[in-house]
């Protein structure tokens, strides 16, 4: 006799995602979807999208004195976005 385990979808998603380790880089896709809530429409309209890579998120800038201030404002993001998530994710925040 044959034994059946149920599951739901959204656990057979979770254990594939960990068995594939992806489950950093599906992290760091939610910790791009929080820039433009966190800092606002205008700003992030001023700024290039985000891209994370190793826990590294490199943000475009189009005018120095804006990225002098997101420079200072940087461990705050950080410290956001990490508690958004509930885990470290973002380690490291650059602006070019």
């Amino acid at each position: 006799m044959q034994k059946i385990y149920e599951q739901t979808v959204g656990d057979v998603l979770r254990q594939t995602l960990q068995e594939c380790n992806m489950t950093a880089r599906l992290d760091e896709q939610r910790a791009i979807g929080l820039w433009r809530p966190m800092v606002g429409d205008e700003l992030a309209d001023r700024c290039g999208r985000p891209s994370v890579t190793n826990g590294v998120m490199t943000v475009r800038v189009d005018a120095a004195p804006l990225r002098q201030e997101l420079t200072m404002s940087r461990s705050h993001l950080i410290k956001y976005i990490n508690e958004a998530l509930g885990k470290t994710v973002i380690h490291e925040m650059r602006f070019k």
